[in-house]
């Protein structure tokens, strides 16, 4: 969990936070909001599509030697399979289309998450996916790289990953198979094997930018794994690509894939001092992410939830209101207050998460003190 203050306004009685420990619907609602510009930074889907109709016309039927399993089995076999595969068979039969129809994995992603279906398939990358591998996503909540809420998804490796990951985290970056080449040091022949997505034009970036064309991308994450591969090493990657300027710089990079690295993911980024200063404009960002909803209960459908009392809280530091005392009651002494607040601003969280950050969040205390 993130740190957070536990310095609560002096005109805020704690019998009124005992009172309102279970929030209502309306007092949430009063201090979380779900900000447009940080949800169209990423992918948006103007027409995301439904869910196809039950094919119920009157002609023989079959799936070829398929047809001797049951559905459960077939089910279980279609779960291994890539959603481009999975198109597919729903075309070639009335009971392939039933059996694909009747799939869990089809029913829960294209109810809940059809935007993200979309662009997988406008990116070109929906062949790149099992079916139970996006369904694992669906019902997850956490970022794959930090213990906070992911409200997105990041598309070439299926990783649910919070806006914070997405734009800083090393291995959560797009960039051009031709830039993948030379900062890697890979073969052209060895990256042709890499995965190549097609951006979708439309407007990204942490100053929105209006995109008219499409851009051939690979992801960071896929481009170190195939130079590991290729050159056998982390020594012999920084060997052979050399110790020219990179950004972002590479033993940086290498360090992020080592295991016992990607294990330790109980630290808040926010939390702990910067390491990510070195990070330059990203042309690409969000070109390779898209909102992404969490289902853990058929009931329960989360879609993240932004804190307006942490950026009550950024706008009180920034204007100089902010004392010493609650700066220091909320971020460590070595992390910059600016970088650490700010990014409390971006960060969602799940319902149960937003009432449990309430608790300790010194804006959003004296949003809920006013009234």
């Amino acid at each position: 969990m993130c740190r957070q203050s536990s310095f609560l306004p002096t005109s805020t009685p704690t019998s009124y936070i005992m009172e309102h420990q279970h929030m209502s619907a309306e007092m949430l609602s009063n201090i979380t909001h779900r900000p447009r510009r940080l949800l169209e930074s990423m992918i948006t889907i103007s027409d995301p599509p439904k869910p196809m109709e039950a094919a119920t016309y009157d002609r023989p039927s079959s799936l070829g030697d398929l047809d001797r399993f049951p559905n459960e089995l077939l089910h279980e076999v279609l779960s291994n399979l890539d959603f481009q595969s999975i198109t597919r068979i729903s075309r070639v039969s009335r009971r392939g289309r039933n059996t694909v129809r009747s799939l869990p994995a089809y029913q829960s992603l294209m109810k809940h998450a059809p935007d993200a279906m979309a662009a997988l398939g406008q990116t070109r990358l929906l062949h790149l996916h099992s079916a139970s591998k996006l369904l694992a996503a669906l019902q997850t909540e956490r970022c794959a790289t930090c213990p906070a809420y992911g409200a997105f998804l990041f598309l070439p490796t299926c990783e649910r990953c919070c806006r914070h990951c997405l734009r800083f985290h090393p291995l959560k970056g797009v960039m051009t198979p031709t830039t993948a080449t030379t900062t890697f040091a890979l073969t052209l022949a060895a990256a042709k094997q890499l995965p190549v997505m097609l951006s979708i034009p439309g407007t990204y970036g942490t100053k929105p930018k209006l995109e008219q064309t499409s851009h051939e991308l690979v992801s960071v994450h896929s481009a170190i794994t195939l130079s590991l591969s290729l050159h056998g090493s982390y020594r012999k990657v920084m060997a052979a690509v050399g110790r020219g300027v990179r950004n972002p710089p590479l033993d940086y990079v290498l360090q992020c894939m080592k295991p016992e690295t990607r294990e330790s993911l109980s630290t808040d980024p926010l939390m702990v001092p910067c390491h990510y200063r070195w990070i330059e404009h990203d042309p690409y960002f969000g070109m390779a992410s898209v909102p992404f909803p969490s289902v853990i209960t058929p009931n329960t459908v989360e879609r993240g939830l932004w804190c307006k009392g942490c950026e009550e809280t950024y706008r009180q530091y920034r204007k100089g209101e902010l004392s010493s005392h609650i700066i220091e009651s909320i971020v460590p002494r070595k992390c910059d207050p600016n970088l650490a607040l700010l990014g409390l601003t971006r960060r969602a969280r799940s319902r149960i998460g937003h009432e449990e950050h309430v608790g300790h969040c010194y804006g959003a205390q004296r949003l809920l003190s006013r009234g």
